[in-house]
């Protein structure tokens, strides 16, 4: 008598891991769909727009209705203004003074963060406190506090100095909103400098120690050089960060006194909503858009190169 054994696939088994995998890629896709289709929805289409805009004349009469096309005529016009160029240093003066507080000063911060302890706590905490405040609240607070007769120039007639026109000076004012803004973005250099101390080997720092190496030769010689990638990114976020810094700047002088402080966000702004030129305030900021872009490319590509490592 012959028998035949029949087998039966158990009930949990698992799948082939090929299998596995696409229907994992299926789920991500399934979940990223909807937020994509929501991202471009509310990104893309503005950008569309905004460059529609740019090679348009649009203006109070028909920004609802029919857009004449002029061509590169608008960005013509802005690179031909003295205007244009003038809020473009601006900006520049604005990326030189984040770079020394984000790169300098957050280093110099970091290092002293990176031990552990109750002050540092208790300083981090300030500084998270700090970032976190609403542009339009510290702006307001700066603003009261920088006034000709604010806190500052009080302080300093006590101890016999003439008050200083923080705002009010053509020369002093953007110097000044540039280090409101400095003072505004050093919490976020500092902590992303700190996280990436404390993700060095600490071994390393030991040997150095160990050879003879004080804490700030270690941290120049040996913690330096291995935070390059992160400085190299946090240069890039700084310099992005300046060009589309519009709040500060808006509170503390709207652009004043005259166009001591008009940066190209501000340019851009009162260019389409105080003077209703739309097409120029588009083109202004499309060309900040561009230089945005220029130094998003190499942060993309560092992101990845740090992934893929």
């Amino acid at each position: 008598m012959t028998l035949t054994v029949t087998t039966r696939p158990a009930a949990g088994r698992v799948a082939p891991v090929g299998r596995r995998r696409r229907d994992r890629s299926a789920r991500v896709l399934g979940y990223s769909v909807p937020a994509s289709l929501v991202l471009l929805a509310m990104a893309l289409y503005p950008m569309v727009v905004l460059f529609r805009m740019s090679v348009s004349d649009v203006g109070p009469t028909n920004i609802i209705g029919h857009w004449n096309f002029v061509g590169l005529a608008n960005f013509a016009a802005a690179v031909g203004d003295p205007a244009t160029w003038a809020a473009a240093l601006r900006t520049l003066a604005l990326s030189a003074v984040l770079l020394v507080s984000n790169l300098v000063l957050g280093f110099l911060a970091g290092a002293v963060l990176s031990e552990p302890g109750r002050l540092t706590n208790l300083v981090l905490g300030i500084m998270v406190f700090v970032w976190a405040l609403p542009p339009l609240v510290s702006g307001s607070v700066w603003k009261f506090v920088l006034n000709d007769n604010g806190a500052v120039n009080a302080v300093l007639g006590v101890i016999g100095i003439p008050a200083v026109p923080w705002l009010s000076s053509p020369t002093a004012a953007l110097w000044t909103v540039s280090a409101v803004t400095a003072w505004a973005s050093l919490p976020f250099s500092t902590l992303i400098l700190r996280g990436g101390m404390l993700a060095i080997n600490r071994d390393v720092v030991e040997a150095a120690a160990i050879d003879g190496a004080g804490y700030w030769r270690t941290q120049v010689a040996i913690v330096l050089p291995l935070l390059r990638p992160t400085l190299w990114i946090l240069a890039i976020l700084t310099v992005i960060y300046s060009f589309k810094s519009f709040d500060f700047f808006y509170v503390l002088t709207q652009g004043g006194p005259g166009t001591a402080t008009n940066t190209l966000p501000v340019l851009s702004y009162y260019a389409a909503f105080n003077q209703f030129e739309m097409s120029s305030g588009a083109t202004v900021a499309v060309l900040s858009m561009v230089v945005v872009a220029v130094f998003a490319v190499p942060y993309v590509r560092s992101i990845n190169r740090e992934d893929q490592e």
